[in-house]
C-alpha cells in the first residue's frame, strides 16, 4: 500500500513537473499532451491548480496565434482587409497583455491600420472626382510628360498592359470607358491582390520621374491619381519587404 502511494505520489509529481516544463516551453503541442495526460491518469483533483495555470498558458497560446495569423494576413492583403476587423485584432492583443510577445507585430499592424485609413480617404477623393476632372486629362493632345507616365503607372496597377499604355491615344479611349469599366469602379472595387512585385516596381519607377508639387498644380484628377497610385504601390512594396 505505502509502495503505491508512493507510486502515485512519484507519478503525480511527473506530470507537475511537465505541465510547469511545458508552460515555460510555450510549445502549444507540448502543453496540449502535458493536458490531455494529467486527465487520463486521473490526477484532474489533486492537481486542479496546475492544470488550471496550464488552460490559462494555453488559451493565451492560442489567442496569441490567432491574432499572429490575423496580423500576417493583414500585411499579404493590405488593400482587401477589413479594417474593423484589424482594429479588432490590435485591441485583443493590447487588453490580453500580448505587448511583449507581439510588441513587433503590434506596432506592424498598428501602422497598417494608419495606411489603411490613408487610403480609405484617398479612394473617397477618387471617387468625387467628376466626369469633367477626368475630362481634362482625356483633353490633352499632346500631354505633359509628367501626366502620361503618371496614367501610365496609374493603368499598369489597375492591370492594364504596359506597352499599351504607352500610346497616349490608349489611354485616353481607357478615360472614356464607362460602367464597371470605368476608371473610377476599377479603382473602388480594387483590392491589390493581382500587383506583382515586379509591376509595382515598374509603376514606381515612372512614378520617381514625376514632380509631385508638378503635378499638384496641374489638376486635381492629377493630384489624386497621384496620391492613390502612390499609396498602393508603396503599400505592395512594403508588404514584400516586411514578408521576407
Amino acid at each position: 500500500m505505502v509502495k503505491e502511494l508512493e507510486e502515485i505520489e512519484k507519478l503525480k509529481n511527473m506530470h507537475r513537473t511537465r505541465m510547469v516544463a511545458a508552460v515555460k516551453s510555450g510549445d502549444i503541442t507540448k502543453m496540449e499532451d502535458a493536458h490531455k495526460s494529467v486527465h487520463l491518469d486521473g490526477f484532474k483533483e489533486s492537481l486542479s491548480s496546475e492544470i488550471e495555470n496550464l488552460e490559462i498558458a494555453l488559451k493565451r497560446r492560442y489567442l496569441q496565434k490567432r491574432l499572429k495569423g490575423t496580423l500576417n494576413v493583414a500585411v499579404q492583403f493590405l488593400q482587401n482587409l477589413d479594417l474593423i476587423r484589424l482594429r479588432r485584432a490590435v485591441q485583443e492583443i493590447t487588453t490580453a497583455g500580448f505587448l511583449r510577445e507581439l510588441g513587433l507585430d503590434l506596432e506592424q499592424a498598428q501602422g497598417i491600420i494608419s495606411k489603411l485609413e490613408r487610403l480609405k480617404l484617398i479612394k473617397k477623393s477618387v471617387m468625387d472626382l467628376t466626369a469633367s476632372h477626368i475630362a481634362e486629362i482625356k483633353s490633352y493632345t499632346a500631354p505633359p510628360v509628367q501626366i502620361h507616365k503618371l496614367l501610365m503607372s496609374l493603368l499598369i496597377v489597375l492591370g492594364e498592359d504596359p506597352d499599351v499604355v504607352r500610346d497616349w491615344f490608349e489611354i485616353q479611349v481607357i478615360l472614356v470607358r464607362t460602367g464597371r469599366n470605368s476608371l473610377k469602379r476599377r479603382v473602388q472595387e480594387y483590392t491589390g491582390e493581382q500587383l506583382t512585385v515586379a509591376t509595382a516596381k515598374r509603376a514606381a519607377k515612372l512614378l520617381s520621374d514625376i514632380d509631385k508639387r508638378e503635378i499638384n498644380g496641374i489638376s486635381k484628377a492629377a493630384k489624386v491619381f497621384y496620391l492613390w497610385t502612390s499609396a498602393v504601390v508603396d503599400d505592395r512594396l512594403s508588404s514584400d519587404i516586411y514578408l521576407q
